[in-house]
């Protein structure tokens, strides 16, 4: 045994992880990072205050540099801890993961250059989600459905601006977050951050039914609160069933993951989907009994 070479142990964000739980938490995580997001536009204002609306137009920019070169630099020490083709990157994922953060800066308002601060902060929040879902997850599964739920709560960010006394509701800023979510998924994924449990992920049809029967009520809650902004009448909040779809389908995705017995992996990204999107019936509801206000 004398002189026998021990390999390093693997990195904590490159492990595997089969059947533990110690990303739940992130959820919430996630959840206040949305709620910090809505109110940056103060943050914003107190910035701009402080160094000037030109200098301040910079710093989106140099947040999203400063994400890259992290992953530039994760990318840099795995390869010196790896053993030899221990370790590989997707360049092409990576790639197509920094065109998308910076059609992400290009799709936001040029009015609102405060909004580009978007791209790196769902960029962040991906690899949060991420890491999260790789306790259940991996492969292709994981970086898409890491896309799939950061769009989600990026939804969530702009029902919130719908409700915010100074801010609006619009499909474009939904467009930034998902582009800049799908970014941070692609490059997590390019460098080989949290990979997840190994091995082939399978949907019972039924169930992947339900998840597009999900997916499809949020889209015509999106659009009809949508519709509503544009052409509904001044002062009258939306039609209060209008998130009904979702919280029915939302009800009906998380009995079907009960009782079809699906993979342990199934189970979890569903009830996830299921859990984060019921929330959503309750905004066209909000304005009939509070004073606020949908715009």
């Amino acid at each position: 045994m004398t002189g026998e070479k021990t390999s390093p142990p693997p990195s904590p964000m490159t492990t595997r992880h089969s059947g533990r739980h110690s990303g739940r938490l992130l959820y919430p995580l996630a959840a206040l990072l949305v709620l910090i997001y809505v109110n940056t536009f103060e943050l914003w204002a107190v910035l701009v205050s402080s160094i000037g609306a030109e200098r301040a137009a910079y710093v989106p920019f140099a947040a999203l540099a400063l994400g890259v070169a992290s992953m530039g630099g994760w990318i840099v020490l795995r390869r010196r801890g790896a053993e030899r083709g221990a370790f590989r990157i997707r360049p092409v994922l990576l790639v197509l993961g920094l065109a998308l953060a910076v059609a992400g800066l290009a799709l936001t308002d040029p009015a609102y250059p405060a909004k580009r601060i978007h791209v790196p902060q769902y960029l962040l929040l991906a690899l949060v989600l991420r890491r999260a879902l790789s306790d259940h997850v991996g492969g292709v599964v994981l970086t898409a459905t890491t896309i799939l739920v950061t769009l989600i709560f990026g939804i969530h960010d702009e029902m919130l601006q719908g409700l915010h006394p100074s801010r609006s509701y619009g499909l474009r800023d939904m467009a930034v977050n998902g582009t800049a979510g799908a970014a941070g998924a692609l490059m997590a994924a390019g460098v080989g951050i949290w990979l997840g449990p190994s091995g082939p992920a399978s949907v019972p049809f039924r169930i992947g039914a339900a998840v597009t029967l999900h997916l499809a009520s949020l889209a015509f809650l999106v659009l009809s609160l949508m519709t509503y902004v544009w052409t509904g009448p001044a002062g009258q909040p939306p039609p209060a069933l209008t998130g009904a779809p979702v919280a029915v389908t939302s009800l009906m995705l998380m009995a079907l993951v009960r009782t079809g017995h699906p993979a342990p992996g199934t189970r979890h990204v569903c009830t996830v989907i299921a859990w984060i999107a019921l929330p959503f019936a309750f905004y066209p509801v909000i304005p009939h009994v509070t004073p606020l206000v949908f715009h």
